[in-house]
């Protein structure tokens, strides 16, 4: 079972600290842990793609959270048996960042120096240090799944759910934690975001990853503190003052910025400068909008990538559909206000920011539906010109052996080279006749196509009538589709 915390000779509960820092002013840790942190942010690594590697100072000994976990299998909650195995073995993510928020009672934003390790994170979550703090969140950006040991530090100190962690590591296998029921009532939830590739062969590639997020009430009520998991160090070229209305004309325009590429950790830490912190005490979803508004734009772009794809080629891309089920399920949950399980959803605010967003899925999904209708007609389309093409070749045999069933019923066998008769005609001459009716009968299907493109509306070159009579299907479609676009 989860035990009480341990006092480090080094806490930071010990240690002084600076006087309150004005709004977006970072927080000044004890000297202790600050130099663990230099530390750790100037050592050298060598990186590969794969940033996780095995943690060299696990013991493999449970600790208390672990313990917690293991005694829950043991008494018949199977359904954490995987996160139970996978907190045996701990793997480090070289490249992991924690950042920390507070708002405050004088509704004051604290950015806390970023965490890049689970022993610092445990000194931080032991202080306990929260006077004057109404909301603490927690933003961890890992590549793949939370760390046992990050996972053991927040478990112990907060006394989270263990079904969080199960669902965040199982994806879409393994034995659901959680029935219908319980998800959209449990104080945590999860949503999957997709990113266009830009640097594959394929245009419609995406990266897929999840954000998944746990709010936690206070005991007095008055505050909450919250912990967002980003399984990926994806990052894109965006603004966060791009997911809100800009200035008015004639009024104080803010100061330019540098437009870099930035995670989605980091453009949620930006949009906290765009927050009501009134409201954001209030209501945890109101706090938590600007990643389903983020959400929202990923998922735009990967529709807009697939339907200009769609226009390049001139048919259907190689894409997956996996987005479709992301798309509406991210719908469902803004329907619910983020869970059922969260407080301040009836907040002004809160309500204002969940229309908006009802809106914005609401028109994601039918433009989803209508791309897929398209892709169904396109399909459609080039499966009538398939056929038109198998009608087409037939046509073309019949071209060719039509006049020859012709002439060989009029001349037979009486050509001179066979009867050895001098008064029967030549065998050069039967072909000259197959040949001139073969010209005739092309010339015949020509002239029929012109007069019916003709009077379809549309003038027509002799050179494509002939082209159709010898069956090319796709020269008239391609130039209705050249005049169309």
């Amino acid at each position: 079972m989860a035990a009480s915390p341990t006092d480090s000779s080094h806490s930071l509960a010990e240690q002084g600290r600076a006087p309150p820092p004005t709004h977006h002013h970072d927080f000044t840790l004890p000297k202790a842990t600050a130099s663990v942190i230099k530390r750790l942010s100037h050592k050298k690594r060598n990186l590969t793609s794969n940033t996780l590697h095995e943690y060299p100072g696990w013991s493999g000994t449970r600790q208390p959270y672990h313990e917690y976990v293991h005694e829950l299998v043991l008494a018949g909650w199977d359904n954490l048996q995987e996160l139970d195995n996978y907190m045996t073995t701990d793997v480090e993510d070289q490249e992991l960042v924690i950042s920390i928020l507070d708002i405050t009672d004088s509704l004051e934003v604290v950015h806390h120096p970023d965490i890049h390790d689970r022993t610092v994170l445990g000194e931080f979550l032991n202080a306990g240090n929260r006077e004057g703090v109404r909301v603490r969140v927690y933003m961890a950006e890992q590549c793949g799944s939370l760390s046992a040991g990050v996972m053991e530090a927040f478990g112990h100190s907060l006394g989270l759910d263990p079904r969080f962690f199960q669902w965040s590591i199982r994806g879409k296998h393994g034995v659901a934690p959680l029935t219908p029921s319980q998800r959209h009532r449990a104080p945590f939830m999860s949503i999957g975001f997709g990113v266009p590739m830009e640097q594959t062969a394929s245009r419609t590639d995406a990266q897929y990853f999840r954000v998944s997020m746990y709010i936690q009430r206070d005991k007095s009520g008055e505050g909450w503190t919250g912990v967002i998991i980003f399984n990926s160090h994806t990052k894109v070229a965006l603004s966060s003052r791009a997911l809100i209305r800009p200035p008015p004309y004639h009024s104080t325009i803010p100061q330019p910025i540098v437009q870099t590429q930035k995670t989605f950790r980091e453009l949620y830490v930006d949009s906290f400068d765009h927050l009501d912190l009134n409201n954001a005490i209030l209501s945890p979803f109101y706090t938590v909008h600007y990643i389903l508004q983020l959400n929202h734009y990923s998922w735009s772009q990967i529709i807009t990538s697939i339907r200009n794809e769609d226009r390049r080629i001139n048919g259907i891309s190689d894409t997956s559909v996996s987005h479709v089920e992301e798309i509406k399920k991210t719908l469902s949950v803004v329907k619910r206000s983020g869970s059922l399980g969260w407080h301040g959803k009836d907040n002004e605010r809160a309500r204002e920011s969940r229309e908006a967003l009802l809106e914005d899925f609401q028109h994601l999904v039918e433009q989803t539906d209508l791309l897929w209708q398209t892709r169904d007609k396109m399909t459609a389309v080039r499966d009538r010109k398939s056929e038109a093409r198998k009608t087409a070749l037939l046509n073309s045999f019949t071209y060719i052996f039509a006049p020859i069933s012709i002439m060989t019923g009029i001349y037979g066998m009486n050509v001179s080279q066979i009867s050895g008769s001098n008064t029967n005609p030549n065998i050069w001459q039967f072909f000259v006749a197959v040949t001139v009716l073969n010209v005739l009968m092309v010339c015949a299907f020509a002239a029929s196509n012109r007069m019916y493109v003709h009077y379809g509306q549309r003038r027509s070159g002799w050179k494509e009538s002939f082209r159709l009579a010898l069956g090319n299907v796709n020269v008239g479609s391609d130039k209705n589709e050249a005049e169309n676009s």
